[in-house]
């Protein structure tokens, strides 16, 4: 409980000469326990003070505290949000990444298909009698059903004997009897076809000229020799004297 102050008599007065030395008497002789309980009194006040005063300390300290303790929170939720954006980024890779290895697998299996096709001698190529003019774009085409036509495989179209006249593309679609090719590439010659020749791969190459060749005669058991120097200047002789023809076959001198 906080000290307490007696209350002081009632103070002498001139207006009343015949109580003024009795209470006169009363009013000092109270003074001695008057100052004792003032001076305890300013003494809690002044611990109150010193109290308020740390009191105030202590809270701006907690005051910046919290605030640091703010500060790394927020930092802290920065953070967080830069990782899920992080998370969300690796998720988008995994995603890309996912359907590039589903692209190659399924590119794997069709050239798988396409390897098994061959080995099993199935046919790669069909006629068709859709009408189709030669540019570039989608063209479709009615063709046999049960052909080993797969997407990304690329498709010649010929006209029926008129090999002048040609679209070249990959196949994006064969299903039933219908082939859905992108075309790329056609020949000079346009025109609107409706008989054609369609079959895996590209536009055929030049004929090249006739390679030499092994000169005719020679009997068996004798192997070609070099007559001289120049290229292809070679002769039928003897074993001891010559190379076996499937040594210079092999090593592209034939």
């Amino acid at each position: 409980m906080p000290a307490q102050i007696t209350a002081l008599p009632t103070p002498p007065s001139t207006n009343d000469p015949a109580n003024f030395n009795t209470r006169a008497d009363a009013f000092l002789g109270q003074m001695s326990t008057f100052a004792t309980e003032a001076n305890a009194l300013a003494g809690e006040v002044n611990d109150l003070a010193v109290q308020v005063t740390q009191d105030k300390a202590s809270a701006a300290a907690s005051a910046a505290t919290a605030a640091t303790k703010a500060s790394l929170a927020a930092d802290q939720v920065t953070l967080a949000a830069n990782q899920v954006t992080l998370a969300v980024g690796q998720v988008t890779l995994a995603t890309t990444q996912a359907g590039i290895a589903t692209t190659k697998a399924n590119d794997a299996a069709a050239i798988l298909v396409q390897v098994q096709n061959v080995a099993s001698g199935v046919s790669f190529s069909t006629k068709s009698l859709t009408s189709n003019a030669i540019a570039v774009g989608t063209k479709t085409w009615t063709v046999d059903v049960g052909e080993s036509f797969v997407e990304g495989m690329p498709i010649y179209a010929v006209a029926h004997g008129d090999p002048s006249r040609f679209m070249v593309g990959v196949c994006t679609s064969y299903v039933g009897t219908t082939l859905t090719v992108a075309v790329t590439q056609t020949s000079a010659v346009t025109g609107t076809i409706s008989n054609w020749d369609i079959s895996i791969g590209g536009v055929p190459g030049v004929q090249g000229a006739p390679g030499v060749g092994v000169p005719a005669g020679g009997v068996k058991g004798q192997v070609l020799s070099k007559k001289s120097s120049s290229d292809f200047d070679v002769e039928w002789a003897s074993e001891a004297s010559g190379v076996p023809v499937a040594f210079l076959m092999k090593y592209g001198v034939l």
